[in-house]
């Protein structure tokens, strides 16, 4: 979000300009801006964090698998 009074670039969900600490325009249009882009971040931070959990889950299954068979060979 450009500032309209010192031209600085900001965050997209910025209320005031990060420079000159005036008060940035809350437009419908950027009120769904903000919207889609936080559902966006949203959906990426879910896929995240599934992916380490799938991760996290293999791995457990490894060491079990290898403390398994070493159990077995042992014996």
């Amino acid at each position: 979000m450009l500032c309209p009074h010192c031209h600085s670039e900001n965050n997209y969900d910025a209320l005031t300009c990060d420079f000159c600490m005036h008060e940035l325009p809350m437009t419908e249009a950027r009120k769904q801006e903000i919207a889609f882009k936080k559902k966006i971040e949203k959906q990426n931070k879910f896929k995240k964090s599934m992916t380490k959990l799938i991760g996290i889950s293999l791995g457990v299954l490894a060491i079990i698998a290898i403390v398994v068979i070493a159990w077995v060979l042992k014996s």
